[in-house]
């Protein structure tokens, strides 16, 4: 068994077991190992600089053919990061509940209902919150502050390992789309809904079903299929991605605004922007990270911009996607891998240029068992190191999807 199937085993085992927190301690422990032999590796790459190009990672086989211009790594993919003036403070996620609050449309506490009206009968303005459960129908919250629920989705998914539906909310929030057995299930906030049959290829059965990306306007998903994305359309065809490879679940970014496709490969190091087929940008970017996000040209993850550094922390990191620049890094006490890749910090996506969207749910693994937790979803201004609450929630709330642009 490689790493990355160790990786998802003990993922996949954390929600199967009676003491889920010690396959969760058992995968920190080997993720810090990982990082650790990564840090080395990074290190070697940065003594390495002067070559004039950045070697690929053979698994990419679009990129071996695009012979676009290797960037100069910028000052922040050195060593010296460490200590830089854009590494804030260290914080405390226990500390979010004193945090100023923020305006929103939601309210300062967010618990889904047992039940709620069907959408198709009731509708929505708008998708604010999708909110996903096992054994229980997707629900659905407006900005209206109405909650409604799409029937069947409970039970959409039978026989995998995980028969939960993830619902991606599309950028302008009219829309909800989750793949299901039957297809990618799209149901609009006016209570229509559509099947897009999966490619023959995607049809499964499959482990888990793959998550979705949302492109803009009505050019379709992209499917994180675990051997390699696909680009798939309303009409239901679909290609393999140019982009991507194996395992690629979580290093693939869409922005919501024009589309385009950036994609962090921790292998070769290197932050890849995509113009359809063709990668036109490629920057060196050292540490680590997990769940990433981009718009108005950065990126965003949770993890550490750090390469030799103390890998007890980590926390929510801002850079420039065009040059790799870190512009922002927030870093929590982390010996145990809570916040990042045991996911209890993950960032929904950006609220405007300034503001990144947090979703925390602050654990001890020593004092705490799982299930005990709060959860926030925090605006955390990475200019300037301010953090203010919009609304707290259950051990429930960690499976939403948001909508950051009607916040």
């Amino acid at each position: 068994m490689n790493d990355a199937q160790l990786h998802d085993a003990l993922a996949r085992a954390s929600s199967h077991v009676d003491a889920p927190q010690l396959a969760a301690r058992a995968l920190a422990g080997r993720s810090r190992r990982l990082r650790r032999r990564r840090a080395v590796v990074a290190a070697m790459v940065v003594l390495a600089v002067a070559v004039p190009s950045v070697l690929l990672d053979r698994d990419d086989r679009s990129a071996d053919t695009v012979g676009t211009p290797q960037p100069t790594p910028t000052s922040t993919s050195t060593l010296e990061y460490v200590g830089d003036h854009r590494t804030q403070s260290v914080w405390d996620p226990f500390d979010l509940p004193t945090a100023p609050r923020r305006d929103s449309v939601l309210s300062t506490t967010l618990a889904a209902p047992e039940t709620a009206p069907s959408i198709a009968d009731n509708p929505l303005p708008d998708i604010v919150v999708a909110w996903s459960e096992a054994r229980r129908d997707l629900r659905l919250l407006g900005s209206n502050g109405q909650w409604r629920s799409v029937p069947g989705t409970g039970s959409a998914i039978v026989g995998s390992l995980s028969d939960v539906v993830r619902p991606a909310i599309s950028p302008t929030g009219d829309r909800v789309a989750m793949s299901t057995d039957a297809g990618i299930l799209v149901v609009h906030a006016s209570g229509e809904e559509q099947i897009i049959p999966w490619p023959p290829e995607l049809e499964g059965p499959f482990d888990t079903r793959p998550a979705l990306l949302w492109r803009p306007g009505d050019e379709g998903f992209v499917v994180m299929h675990w051997k390699q994305p696909w680009v798939v359309g309303f009409d239901g065809i679909g290609e393999p991605a140019p982009f991507g490879n194996k395992h690629s679940v979580g290093t693939l970014m869409v922005d919501p605004d024009d589309g385009t496709v950036r994609e962090k490969r921790w292998k070769t190091n290197d932050l890849v922007e995509w113009d359809g087929d063709t990668a036109t940008n490629r920057v060196i970017v050292l540490g680590y990270g997990e769940r990433l996000v981009t718009r108005f040209g950065l990126v965003a993850y949770t993890g550490s911009p750090a390469q030799m550094g103390d890998v007890s922390r980590s926390g929510p990191v801002v850079l420039d996607a065009a040059t790799g620049e870190i512009v922002g890094y927030a870093p929590v006490r982390d010996p145990s891998s809570v916040y990042s890749d045991n996911g209890f910090m993950t960032v929904q996506g950006f609220l405007d240029p300034d503001t990144v969207l947090l979703l925390v749910g602050p654990m001890n693994f020593r004092t705490m068992e799982l299930g005990q937790e709060e959860w926030h979803l925090v605006a955390w201004h990475f200019r300037d190191g301010d953090f203010e609450l919009i609304t707290t929630g259950d051990t429930g709330m960690r499976s939403i999807e948001v909508a950051p642009a009607l916040l």
